[in-house]
């Protein structure tokens, strides 16, 4: 019993001394004033006929813009202020001289303001049970939600690109009030702060701008607008990854073309081939960066375009110059315009040749080259050994023919030896004629054989003329490479201005 009585005892002290369960006189006090403000409060009546908002907005960063898919998202903070006079109170001592309180967001009315571009499946912005808005005695109510992940569409225009500007926008309205019941107020300076913004590795904020347009009224019933703040952001492309993966890959591509005109046919056909493979990876590359579209003609498709064209042209005249040397035949018209290159334009490339007034006088005795003993060959200044293929294939069949002949003559010498002294001028004269006649040289290389001069007169024909071609193969060479040099040149520096301006 007496233990009994010392508990009572002492928790009866421990109540009366401690004051153990109640709050401090501030705390309470704002509780006190936080019950007496939502008491009979209904937050699905809005505070007067027309509510002005105020709205301000802190970007924090541009996380990435989409081209493909025409979304930009970004980080920012929107807050939001207006009146609402149920909220007020006059600070005194009952209440603890309390200028601020903080009350849950969810226990109060607030605009239904949204995202009307949003990418999101909703534009709302988002409201937890956590959120707190801060309430001034006055009434002022603000209210600041953070939006780190805001999703936008934007319409990009990238005909231009890698020097391309973009102007998106975020726009924002009342979804269900019209401007009879909500009227947005705001300052053009202090509508966005872009104090804290970190910067985009690939995108460069130039500016911001904030514009009102009235939008139709979502409602059947009223014939009112609404007002809707577009934040304007102004993106300018940072181009120096796009120039050194593209553009100037694609110009030493172009260089690359121009250096095949200095190779062997095969060779210049297979680095074509290259650079065509080339310029499709890349420009699957970039097109899978973009929308697919058929407004207009992006000029950075049209760059890639005029390099493909280029080696295009050049590969197509590898294989025209390839069929004129090899049929050692060419146009006409073309012939004699290769011609005045040759000798106008590009004379330097092409000195004359040189004449060269050694005879080749040689026979063939035995199977074997001999210099002739023909007084006439004695007057020339040198006596060269030629070598012909049509001779050299066809030197056994002339080899007999010539033993064959020789024979002949000799039979025929001994029966004029056996003929009568009385023929014996005659036939000293014809001997005489027919000695003439084997001096008399048929071939370069034998005194009988006809056939085999022919040949060699045919192949000396041909390889004169094959040379010939290709002489006035290569000053067409040079002009078609000029030519494209030129164009190149004309047309990239077109094309890059018309990116850059």
């Amino acid at each position: 019993m007496m233990k009994s009585l010392a508990i009572v005892i002492l928790l009866s002290y421990l109540f009366y001394f401690c004051d153990c369960g109640s709050l401090p006189a501030g705390q309470l006090a704002e509780q006190t004033l936080i019950t007496t403000l939502l008491t009979g409060y209904n937050k699905n009546i809005r505070p007067n006929t027309t509510v002005s908002v105020d709205l301000t907005a802190q970007l924090k960063q541009i996380v990435s813009i989409d081209e493909k898919q025409q979304i930009m998202t970004s980080s920012s903070f929107i807050a939001q202020t207006w009146y609402d006079d149920r909220l007020s109170w006059t600070p005194s001592g009952s209440n603890n001289n309390i200028q601020v309180v903080m009350i849950p967001v969810t226990s109060l009315w607030i605009p239904d303001t949204m995202i009307l571009n949003s990418a999101d499946t909703s534009g709302y912005f988002t409201v937890n049970t956590y959120s707190l808005a801060s309430v001034n005695y006055s009434g002022q109510v603000y209210m600041i939600l953070p939006a780190l992940t805001v999703k936008t569409r934007c319409d990009f225009y990238v005909r231009y690109f890698p020097f391309d500007e973009q102007l998106c926008s975020i726009s924002l309205t009342s979804w269900g009030q019209g401007s009879g019941r909500i009227i947005y107020t705001e300052e053009k300076n202090t509508v966005i702060d872009t104090s804290e913004y970190v910067e985009h590795p690939l995108w460069k904020l130039s500016g911001t701008d904030m514009i009102i347009i009235q939008a139709e009224d979502r409602t059947p019933f009223e014939d009112i607008s609404n007002d809707v703040i577009k934040i304007q952001l102004s993106l300018k492309r940072k181009p120096l990854f796009f120039i050194m993966n593209g553009i100037f890959a694609c110009l030493i591509l172009n260089c690359v073309t121009l250096l095949s005109y200095t190779l062997p046919f095969g060779s210049q056909i297979g680095l074509c081939m290259t650079c065509f493979m080339t310029y499709s990876v890349y420009s699957l590359n970039f097109s899978n960066l973009f929308p697919q579209q058929s407004q207009y003609l992006m000029m950075i498709t049209l760059y890639f375009l005029l390099s493909i064209v280029w080696t295009l042209l050049s590969m197509v005249w590898f294989v025209v110059c390839n069929h004129f040397i090899s049929k050692a035949e060419m146009p006409k018209l073309l012939y004699i315009f290769s011609g005045l290159l040759q000798k106008n334009v590009f004379r330097c490339c092409f000195p004359p040749p040189k004449e060269d007034k050694t005879i080749t006088n040689t026979i063939v005795e035995n199977g074997e080259f001999k210099k002739s003993e023909d007084k006439e060959s004695t007057q020339v200044t040198g006596i060269q050994k030629t070598k012909c293929i049509s001779c050299q294939k066809l030197f056994p069949s002339c080899f007999r023919r010539q033993t064959k002949v020789e024979s002949t003559d000799k039979e025929l010498h001994t029966s004029v030896e056996k003929e009568t002294s009385m023929k014996k001028d005659a036939t000293d004269n014809t001997r005489i004629d027919e000695t003439n006649q084997e001096t008399t040289p048929k071939c370069d290389f034998c005194n009988r054989c006809e056939t085999c001069q022919a040949d060699f007169n045919k192949d000396k024909t041909k390889s004169k003329n094959k040379k010939d071609i290709e002489a006035k193969c290569s000053a067409l060479n040079y002009f078609v490479f000029f030519c494209l040099l030129l164009f190149m040149v004309v047309s990239e520096l077109s094309v890059w201005l018309l990116m850059s301006l």
